[in-house]
């Protein structure tokens, strides 16, 4: 993964690069402690003294807090870091029930007997196909084709 430089940063607070570049950093940021670092240090004590007098003294309290209940939610709705194991059990469970589910009511017996009778079937058809049709019909088909072409290449040089 890329990272960005402290001078890249200064550029983005400085809203001196192209708005592609700028969500692209932005979405970077999310994720990139390192780059999350070096985007804080381009912030300087003209900058804080700045915002101290725009915010409010528990700003800084109330964006944890808020912090704190977004983490939780997502924590929620992706589980904590070890809890894959926990969802692909709960999928397998669900898989397995269904596989009980589909034996106790016959359906696998009943595709499996006509698959069976498929083959069955498949291989009676092909017994009837080659009792019906008498073996060397290929050569006899080869040899009525050439007598046919001898035939019309024989006019063709009469004429």
């Amino acid at each position: 993964m890329p990272h960005y430089s402290r001078r890249e940063w200064r550029l983005y607070k400085d809203e001196l690069l192209p708005e592609g570049v700028r969500r692209a950093m932005e979405d970077h940021l999310r994720h990139c402690e390192a780059c999350l670092e070096n985007y804080l240090a381009v912030f300087g004590s003209q900058e804080e003294t700045a915002a101290a007098g725009i915010l409010s003294p528990d700003f800084s309290a109330r964006v944890t807090r808020r912090v704190a209940r977004m983490g939780a939610r997502q924590k929620y709705r992706t589980g904590p870091g070890g809890n894959w194991l926990a969802r692909a059990i709960q999928y397998y469970t669900i898989a397995a029930a269904v596989t009980l589910l589909l034996l106790a009511g016959g359906w696998f017996d009943f595709m499996v007997s006509e698959a069976m009778h498929s083959q069955v079937r498949v291989a009676r058809i092909a017994q009837t196909l080659e009792e019906k049709i008498s073996f060397g019909w290929s050569e006899r088909l080869f040899e009525n084709a050439t007598d046919k072409l001898t035939e019309i290449i024989d006019k063709e040089v009469a004429n």
